[in-house]
């Protein structure tokens, strides 16, 4: 078997069986694909450096919008057909409120909401302006809801999430640890804080509002984002071990043989969690109205994406780049090296097939280990036929007369 060396092109490439052409998304499905992600990383890494640069800087310059649960203020809710938005302004002028915002809302019946927000910070206060809505809606007084939450009340509810957080990571480091190994988790969880930081420099650039619905969501990105990268860890974990017996791969080819085989996995899984967000975005947003399910939903769709591309583009790289300083595997790497092997190709060639491409050292290496060409003990002998995946078919039993 040859499988050839596919970089990120859509067009026909000859497959793996029989020489036929086959498309790259055909290949994915068939599991037959080898993208150069190796080749891929060096660009995505550039990419994802700039990416979190760019949002630090946008954090401490343009810093985040914070809803009232963690700063303190008030809510009123005005149910009313023509109340406007300059109405609500000039009200909360007048009772010296700054920081007012104004949104028009529907409900499930199809009445129209004003919802304002504004920084009053008691409740008198809260109440007091509620009235005064009221007056200038038409409205009885009663018919203006206001939920005002104090400065002390959203001091705390930032300290609970930032703790949530902080031991929801020791105890991924801890799980990833114990069931694979510790370069895996502090792979992981750089690709964490990856998507983390992105999803925060997006909410800074265009001024979003975190809200308690938004924290809920960040703390759904990450389980989804692990989820994403176990995946991929428990294929190359699979793979690593049935590999380095051969002495063929280093750790950079089996994690692209590994990638190419959960490639279309990742992606299939991303677009049925993403769409059922886009409807949530926009049946919630542009239909109803409702701000708390728009900065779940969007915070949701940022993170997902990034999540999905952190698994393959982050963490899988950071984690080759380790294994490779391992010494079980510097000794492959050395093996092949002395074997004349050019250890930068990491094309997948199939176990049991003929190796990759011989040179005189290799063949003069095999020949002198093993009395035959190719090196590999293991390998079938001329002749005999191989499958797709490079093994022998199984002989078939003579049938008794």
């Amino acid at each position: 078997m040859s499988s050839t060396d596919t970089d990120t092109g859509g067009s026909d490439v000859p497959g793996p069986i029989g020489g036929k052409k086959m498309g790259l998304l055909k290949q994915l499905y068939r599991d037959s694909s080898d993208i150069n992600f190796p080749r891929l990383f060096r660009f995505t890494g550039v990419a994802s450096l700039l990416l979190v640069v760019a949002s630090v800087v946008l954090l401490f310059t343009m810093g985040l919008k914070l809803s009232i649960d963690f700063e303190g203020g008030s809510v009123w809710e005005i149910p009313s057909q023509d109340f406007t938005a300059e109405q609500a302004l000039e009200v909360l002028a007048d009772k010296g409120i700054e920081g007012g915002e104004v949104q028009e809302a529907t409900t499930v019946d199809g009445d129209r909401i004003v919802r304002v927000t504004g920084g009053a910070q008691s409740v008198q206060e809260g109440a007091d302006a509620a009235v005064a809505f009221a007056d200038a809606a038409g409205l009885e007084s009663g018919e203006v809801t206001v939920n005002t939450v104090g400065p002390s009340w959203g001091d705390d509810i930032s300290r609970q999430a930032g703790k949530s957080l902080i031991v929801f990571m020791a105890l991924v480091a801890v799980y990833i640890t114990w069931s694979m190994e510790a370069r895996m988790a502090f792979a992981a969880l750089v690709a964490v804080v990856h998507d983390i930081v992105i999803t925060l420099g997006v909410f800074a650039l265009f001024q979003l509002t975190i809200t308690p619905a938004t924290v809920i969501s960040f703390l759904t990105i990450l389980g989804f984002s692990l989820y994403d990268t176990i995946v991929v860890y428990d294929r190359v974990q699979e793979n690593g071990d049935r590999l380095l017996r051969t002495g063929r791969y280093t750790y950079t080819a089996v994690m692209r043989r590994s990638l190419n085989q959960v490639a279309m996995r990742s992606v299939n899984t991303s677009i049925t969690t993403v769409l059922p967000i886009i409807s949530m975005l926009i049946v919630g947003k542009l239909i109803f109205g409702q701000q708390a399910l728009a900065d779940f939903s969007l915070a949701l769709l940022i993170g997902l994406v990034l999540g999905t591309y952190s698994s393959m583009f982050v963490a899988s790289p950071l984690t080759t780049a380790l294994k490779e300083r391992e010494g079980r595997w510097r000794e492959v790497r050395s093996r092949m090296a002395a074997k004349g092997v050019d250890v930068s190709d990491t094309a997948w060639y199939g176990v049991g097939s003929e190796s990759k491409p011989a040179t005189p050292a290799t063949i003069a290496n095999s020949v002198a280990d093993t009395g035959s060409p190719g090196g590999d003990k293991a390998a079938p002998r001329t002749g005999q036929p191989l499958t797709h995946r490079g093994h022998p078919p199984r002989p078939r039993k003579k049938k008794r007369r």
